[in-house]
């Protein structure tokens, strides 16, 4: 029973020795550096986007007039936002309104006014706008320059349409009126995208 009972007592070892030896493998192994979670309520670390505008914000406060005329003339500026909506919108919605028209041959009267007062509407967002960008013909951003420069291009071009359209009823049926149309929706289309490039950056539609 002897030589049995000492065989099976090393038989146990040899088979416990791997495991107790992985055990203290494990115990002498440094522990996994773990990365250091961020405290409750840490501030996040603001985006080069971020800093770029509370820098730009800055400037702007700096710069902020201090008389009631130029405190008056910054508050008009600051409505030029909203009201490049009004040529943004009425323009395309003219230009496929004209095109279906011309081809059902429908009254346009309704598409003249349209025409009139989104070209009156391009006009005072470009004043506006040059009120808040500040009367100066050189920029410091290229894209603001652009934008500038491009906007009033446009109300040009929206204007003359108007007026175009208030004078000559006829002229509103025409082709020609289909092909400046489709001109100044494309340059509001550059000059939409250029305007959010100004605040939000030129990589702002990446996908």
């Amino acid at each position: 029973m002897r030589p049995f009972l000492l065989a099976l007592i090393l038989s146990l070892a040899a088979i416990g020795a791997p495991g107790f030896a992985h055990k203290e493998h494990e115990k002498a192994r440094p522990p996994a550096v773990q990365p250091a979670a961020s405290p409750p309520g840490a501030a996040i670390p603001p985006s080069e986007m971020q800093q770029q505008m509370e820098a730009h914000m800055e400037e702007m406060e700096a710069q902020a007039p201090k008389s009631f005329l130029g405190r008056l003339t910054a508050w008009f500026g600051r409505m030029h936002p909203f009201a490049v909506h009004f040529p943004i919108a009425l323009f395309p919605v003219a230009l496929v309104a004209l095109i279906l028209a011309r081809r059902r041959g429908e009254t346009v009267e309704l598409i003249r006014a349209l025409i009139v007062v989104a070209g009156a509407a391009s006009v005072a967002a470009a004043i506006l706008g040059w009120l808040n960008g500040g009367l100066t013909i050189m920029d410091t951003d290229p894209v603001l320059q652009w934008h500038r420069w491009l906007g009033t291009l446009l109300a040009l071009l929206g204007g003359g349409v108007a007026w175009w359209a208030w004078r000559r009823r006829a002229s509103v049926q025409s082709g020609a009126m289909v092909a400046v149309l489709s001109l100044v929706v494309v340059v509001l289309l550059v000059q939409g995208f250029l305007g959010a490039s100004v605040t939000h950056g030129m990589d702002h539609l990446a996908f």
